[in-house]
């Protein structure tokens, strides 16, 4: 008996899940991790939130991150305390 698994898998996907992570390439890694990342960021969005990451060719030091929302990405400096600065709308 088939099911929608079996409909949604295909030869390269299986192969990557086989394989253990341990043993992935970088690209066979962030290609088996895309799914999931996409799921988790439009469920975040959804509820208006926001992803916060650090983009070595934006933030000029590690005090700085980018907050990512649907419509917009704002550059933010987070002081020793832990409080987020708007530096600029990107």
């Amino acid at each position: 008996m088939k099911t929608l698994t079996n409909y949604m898998r295909t030869p390269a996907t299986d192969n990557l899940r086989s394989k253990s992570i341990f043993e992935l390439s970088d690209e066979e890694l962030r290609e088996r991790l895309r799914p999931t990342a996409e799921q988790v960021t439009q469920e975040i969005w959804a509820k208006n939130g926001y992803i916060t990451y650090y983009d070595p060719a934006i933030c000029p030091d590690t005090l700085h991150m980018i907050h990512e929302y649907r419509d917009r990405k704002e550059l933010v400096r987070i002081d020793p305390s832990g409080t987020v600065h708007l530096v600029k709308i990107l």
